[in-house]
């Protein structure tokens, strides 16, 4: 048997601890950390005798930090025992012959459905030092308390270690009150200062990556690696993520390429991957909200199958979100192309600026209760610009942008995502009239109490006054795409005659979206009565007939396979909580009687991107 420490963290532990300490071989090092208790701890007089070291804390470091204390006071494996604990006989001893490949071994927790393997919990645990040296000392930040060695046991299997949780281990004995899920120093802890309690009693995921995935099985190895660390297609190493608190769920949607063998292939229940497959194809909004009902983060993020992060994005993300609860996040991005990089940096939020143009990528965090308040990503932008709504459904209810000015989304433009034909003056209108569609109110320039254009928040608020008693924003009339028929090459500025907006023109940048106030006045200054030596400036932008397919009859919503689904999500796809062709209860009355054009036949790749990565003038 290898050299091992018995390592005792210590907090108003008067009561148990020197029956555990009287339990313990007579020959074996042990260290006690006081963490500061009210009374400290010396070793009782009986005792002095044995290999007994105590090492005192200055300031509070609760489990984690005294663990971490114990664990740099001495060298080779180390055994963490509960000061509620006691052993019996030498059964126990089996724990400490783990093989080199196991990182941690001990009591388990068996029943968290976020980790249907189990976890070691601290009361009773072995840890290797080989595993120590790469993994790294436990997470005193993100759980201090509670949750701390699941964290560490996760990091310990993305890493290649192996883990062996076991229910009641022979020889061991915890002492816990009946009908009480912590012993007497966690209740202690939690009646001192009741305000920590969400953060002493938490366990991983904080964050659930949500990766929905069409036909993009080639690139899902190297979103994975971007996560958890690992080697590229290219042969390039990623770096795991600086947080590694989170779980990542795969939905495939009803792929027809080999994107969910490879999805099932990646799946690890250890290192927190797992796939839900789709009986058929509904869409990235659809997949987004299977994927969210099915997370246990607290807060959600998307990642397309075929883009990437950077290794300090969570972490980022994660951060800026702790300090705004009520808020989305986002961060800048980094457009990768088959030869180099370009940093894209995105805008810093304004809500009424967002109803006009997303400027906010797909990749943004928002807490898993917002996605449930605002009732999800609408299913009905099933082609694309369901991050665009989603952001706007925030806003409204009051969920305002925290930009982190950072690159941290690896957005992929190898000739394979859908900007390649979603972005054109046809689709853009198609999608503005989607829009109105679902928020007609807003598009009027009305503002609902606590939303991110209101009166009670620093966004801006770019309402133009028509008259005293009557104002607009930008496009709650419609919105018209007009062409420029001029020959000016260089860009040219037209102010519209009612809303005084700016449209920028120009020969190679003719088609632009026009609030249709500002298309036909009665003093015959609109757009469309505009003209250059007799000949007309602007006139109607004729969208080409779209190749359209009948639109199909309804079909139930799809349900996950029951070999790849938990049983959470079997639930979540009836007709009532989430129907296939039709927007989600935040749908408002349609303000128009143009019906959107139906879908193209080819159905393309899942992801979206903010208007703004599309050449002007697409």
């Amino acid at each position: 048997m290898e050299k091992y420490t018995i390592v005792i963290p210590y907090w108003q532990g008067e009561n148990h601890i020197q029956r555990l300490l009287e339990s313990l071989p007579v020959d074996a090092d042990v260290i006690v950390v006081d963490d500061l208790s009210d009374s400290a701890f010396f070793v009782p007089p009986n005792l002095k005798n044995r290999k007994i070291q105590v090492i005192h804390h200055t300031q509070r470091s609760y489990f984690a930090g005294s663990v971490n204390t114990g664990i740099k006071a001495c060298s080779g494996n180390v055994l963490v025992l509960n000061q509620d604990s006691w052993l019996e006989g030498e059964q126990w001893k089996g724990v400490l012959a783990a093989p080199p490949e196991y990182a941690i071994a001990g009591d388990g927790v068996m029943s968290h459905p976020a980790w249907p393997n189990g976890y070691v919990q601290g009361t009773f645990m072995f840890l290797n030092r080989k595993a120590i040296e790469k993994v790294g000392l436990f997470n005193t930040i993100d759980f201090p308390l509670w949750g701390t060695t699941a964290e560490w046991q996760l990091r310990a299997c993305r890493l290649g270690f192996k883990a062996r949780p076991e229910p009641n281990p022979v020889g061991y004995h915890h002492e816990r009150r009946k009908g009480q899920a912590f012993g007497d120093s966690i209740r202690e802890a939690l009646s001192r200062e009741m305000e920590k309690r969400a953060l002493f009693v938490r366990t991983p995921p904080l964050v659930s990556v949500i990766i929905p995935c069409y036909n993009h099985g080639k690139y899902l190895s190297d979103a994975i690696s971007s996560l958890i660390g690992g080697i590229s297609s290219s042969g390039e190493k990623f770096a795991p993520q600086t947080l590694q608190a989170f779980e990542i769920i795969i939905v495939d949607d009803a792929s027809t390429d080999n994107s969910a063998e490879i999805a099932e292939s990646l799946s690890d229940p250890w290192k927190g991957i797992r796939t839900i497959r789709l009986s058929k194809n509904s869409g990235t909004p659809t997949a987004n909200n299977v994927g969210i009902e099915a997370a246990f983060g607290i807060s959600m993020t998307i990642l397309c199958a075929d883009d990437m992060r950077r290794p300090d994005a969570l972490m980022d993300l994660w951060r800026a979100q702790e300090a705004n609860p009520h808020s989305i996040i986002y961060d800048d991005v980094v457009l990768k192309n088959k030869k180099d990089f370009k940093e894209w940096k995105m805008r810093n939020y304004d809500f009424d600026d967002l109803l006009l143009k997303n400027y906010i990528h797909a990749g943004i965090m928002f807490p898993k209760t917002g996605w449930k308040e605002i009732g999800g990503y609408p299913v009905s932008m099933k082609d694309g610009r369901e991050d665009w709504a989603v952001n706007i459904s925030f806003g409204r209810a009051g969920y305002c942008g925290i930009h982190v000015e950072k690159e941290g989304y690896i957005y992929r433009r190898e000739g394979q995502n859908r900007t390649l034909i979603n972005t054109t003056p046809e689709w853009r209108e198609i999608f503005q009239k989607q829009l109105r569609e679902l928020f007609p109110d807003l598009y009027r320039g009305e503002r609902p109490m606590g939303c991110c254009g209101g009166r009670k928040n620093n966004a801006k608020n770019k309402v133009v006054t028509v008259n005293k008693n009557q104002s607009v924003m930008i496009g709650a009339a419609g919105m018209t795409t007009i062409e420029y028929t001029g020959g000016n090459y260089g860009n040219e500025a037209y102010y519209g005659p009612v809303t005084g907006q700016r449209y920028v023109f120009s020969a190679s940048k003719a088609k632009k979206l026009v609030d249709d106030r500002d298309l036909n006045t009665q003093a015959g200054t609109g757009f469309l009565q505009l003209y250059d030596r007799g000949k007309k400036l602007f006139k109607k932008y004729k969208l080409p007939q779209l190749d359209t397919a009948p639109e199909p009859t309804p079909e139930p919503t799809p349900e996950p396979t029951p070999e790849s689904t938990p049983e959470l999500v079997s639930r979540i796809l009836d007709q009532e909580a989430l129907p296939a062709e039709e927007p989600m209860a935040m749908v408002s009355e349609s303000v128009s009687n143009e019906a959107v054009p139906s879908e193209p036949k080819k159905r393309r790749s899942k992801k979206s991107v903010p208007d703004e990565a599309a050449p002007v003038g697409e």
